[in-house]
């Protein structure tokens, strides 16, 4: 068979994009969200009461002391760069009275993400150290292998398309699970993804489906719940009932509870049945699931 210089070329470029898409894929090639093994540990900020919180260095620490999931939290910056930050205001985390929004990402790396984190004695030993606030972009690079929780703390429907797009570009749709205390983000981003990336049930979701979830009509359009484990609310509407908790997992759907430290109620989640606890302290959880047999 013979090519001329033209169709030899096309031919090249189709064996090489193939190539190319085998070769990423294979790199990114690793569990979904909600894959074992379970129960699942979600670091909290990463490892976050040892190293400062949300950065780089604390992720790796929570997955090298045992934990399944990444947590962290997003806010988008003046230019548009999705940060990974808890608070809006950056004074509590660096000591700069700004808000995110009101700062370039480039100005946003030049703050010191370990200013005000102390350790267990008080001590400021991380300030000065190089600790910066990451992108979003810059943790699925390095993280592109692992499962990462992710909440969207801004109550703006601002930059989702961007966000979604940002998962695809590094194949993360599998791996993540996205979250928002605020309704209408959370709907806006399950349009925007076509549902193709897992959410966890926001507050009204989770009062829509305990009033209406026996209608006929009724659908869900969540994957996960995350509920604050110490509700007196949770409690009242039975949402850490055992039976309950079997009945969401019967249906897809996994339970997991925020923001549990303390051993003793870390083995009381995981023995009611969560499919996930978030903590601060992943060691303690993980060296708790090697006692009960779980790791």
């Amino acid at each position: 068979m013979f090519y001329n210089s033209s169709s030899l070329s096309r031919y090249l470029l189709i064996v090489y994009i193939i190539f190319a898409n085998l070769i990423i894929g294979f790199e990114n090639k690793g569990e979904s969200y909600f894959d074992c093994p379970c129960p699942h540990i979600i670091a909290h900020q990463g490892a976050s009461l040892d190293l400062p919180p949300n950065t780089i260095e604390a992720f790796q620490l929570a997955l090298d002391q045992g934990a399944d999931i990444i947590e962290l939290d997003i806010w988008r910056s003046k230019d548009g760069v999705w940060v990974v930050i808890h608070d809006k205001n950056l004074l509590r985390i660096t000591g700069v009275n700004k808000d995110i929004t009101q700062l370039s990402f480039e100005e946003i790396q030049s703050l010191d993400a370990a200013y005000n984190f102390s350790d267990s004695i008080g001590s400021y030993i991380y300030r000065g150290k190089g600790y910066r606030i990451p992108s979003l972009e810059g943790v699925l690079k390095k993280f592109k292998n692992e499962k990462i929780n992710i909440e969207i703390k801004d109550s703006r429907k601002l930059g989702l398309s961007d966000l979604v797009q940002l998962i695809k570009k590094y194949n993360m749709g599998e791996k993540t699970l996205f979250v928002s205390f605020y309704y209408s983000v959370i709907k806006e981003f399950r349009k925007v993804s076509k549902n193709q990336i897992a959410t966890a049930a926001s507050k009204s979701d989770i009062m829509r489906m305990i009033y209406f979830g026996k209608l006929p009509w009724y659908k869900i359009r969540f994957d996960a719940f995350q509920m604050p484990f110490y509700s007196k609310k949770v409690e009242r509407y039975g949402l850490k009932n055992p039976e309950w908790i079997g009945k969401m997992r019967s249906k897809g759907l996994e339970v997991h509870y925020w923001t549990v430290d303390n051993s003793e109620d870390i083995k009381k989640a995981f023995s009611i049945g969560a499919g996930g606890v978030i903590t601060n302290k992943p060691k303690i959880a993980y060296d708790l699931l090697v006692q009960m047999g779980k790791r």
